[in-house]
């Protein structure tokens, strides 16, 4: 591996817990400031000493906190230092699991924190979700195969709202094939919507589009995207790819457009590739969970039909900037607007 692949990751405090410390020590001079000042004759002073005496500990192990508590990797080499500066050294073969901690509702919650066990069990060391580096730690473990747990049952599991977890690799040669099944389980879903909500008079138009990611400007409407990549079979993909699946609302020939001037429509993300963290790979091909990805454009398909009475639209003719496809890794004849297969 090259020395710039090399998996470095450090997962600290945020800086709202410095800040928060410094506050805790500042009013706690300021209430002996004052308490000096205009001291009272009823008050208890051995209970105001104490008080003020605690608070300021609270204020300094915060700030100590902050500089001491954090997590670094290195390849397969991981080190933890506590509050208190103590360290422990271990590496990614003695992580027995993760067990993730979350809130929210039963069927649906996000991450709050990662515990780490070692293999008999025993605690590591614990981590929240709002540390810098604590997602990029997460997928480490994810793409080095490290067991992940979280609380939920096999009848009704908790759905947690983490893409990552949802994620698969595949290999080049697998990708023509899941996109062909993909797009085969994702028809229905618009040909669906597009019965049930009639009164809107608006029809998909979708398929998949492939770019890298200097192709996907933010200044542009999406379907002015020009695509700078289109995949065949034995090509090497490039190391930013995308492969994303686009959906544009349509009125007869036309296109809706809000009144910003954009088209409604939007996008899902089915193929990328992008850096790994599994200790001697650089590059891993991505792609979700079908059932959550089909969840995920039911979401939004969902979102849209109560946001359509809400605001005026307008139509107009436009002509996409790429091709929308049914397939990828292959040639493939571009998508046909009246084709709902």
């Amino acid at each position: 591996m090259e020395q710039e692949d090399k998996i470095g990751i450090q997962v600290k405090e945020h800086g709202i817990v410095l800040v928060g410390g410094i506050f805790i020590l500042g009013f706690s001079l300021f209430i002996l400031v004052m308490g000096l000042c205009y001291p009272s004759g009823g008050g208890n002073r051995l209970v105001f000493a104490l008080v003020l005496f605690l608070m300021m500990v609270c204020g300094v192990m915060v700030c100590i906190t902050y500089f001491h508590r954090r997590l670094t990797v290195e390849e397969m080499n991981l080190c933890y230092v506590n509050a208190i500066g103590k360290r422990r050294e271990f590496s990614l073969n003695d992580i027995g699991y993760c067990k993730l901690r979350i809130y929210g509702t039963k069927r649906e919650a996000v991450v709050e924190s990662l515990i780490l066990y070692d293999l008999l069990g025993d605690k590591l060391c614990k981590l929240e979700m709002n540390m810098p580096g604590a997602r990029e730690f997460l997928q480490y473990l994810l793409d080095n195969q490290v067991k992940t747990q979280w609380p939920g049952t096999e009848k009704q599991p908790r759905k947690v709202m983490e893409p990552m977890l949802m994620e698969k690799a595949i290999c080049k040669e697998e990708i023509g094939k899941f996109v062909e099944t993909f797009y085969e389980m994702i028809s229905p879903v618009f040909t669906d919507w597009e019965k049930q909500h009639k009164r809107f008079d608006a029809q998909w138009e979708f398929g998949l589009a492939e770019y890298i990611q200097d192709d996907l400007l933010p200044e542009k409407d999406m379907w002015q995207w020009e695509s700078s990549v289109s995949l065949k079979n034995g090509e090497e993909l490039p190391e930013d790819y995308l492969c994303i699946l686009e959906a544009y609302l349509m009125r007869g020939e036309e296109h809706v457009m809000d009144r910003k001037g954009r088209v409604v429509g939007f996008l899902s993300p089915c193929i990328w590739q992008s850096r790994s963290y599994q200790v001697g790979e650089s590059r891993r091909i991505r792609r979700p969970d079908e059932t959550y990805l089909r969840e995920s454009i039911q979401t939004q398909l969902t979102v849209l039909a109560k946001e359509l009475p809400k605001h005026p639209y307008h139509t107009e003719y436009l002509t996409l900037r790429h091709e929308l496809k049914k397939a990828v890794g292959r040639s493939e004849e571009p998508f046909l607007k009246d084709e709902k297969s």
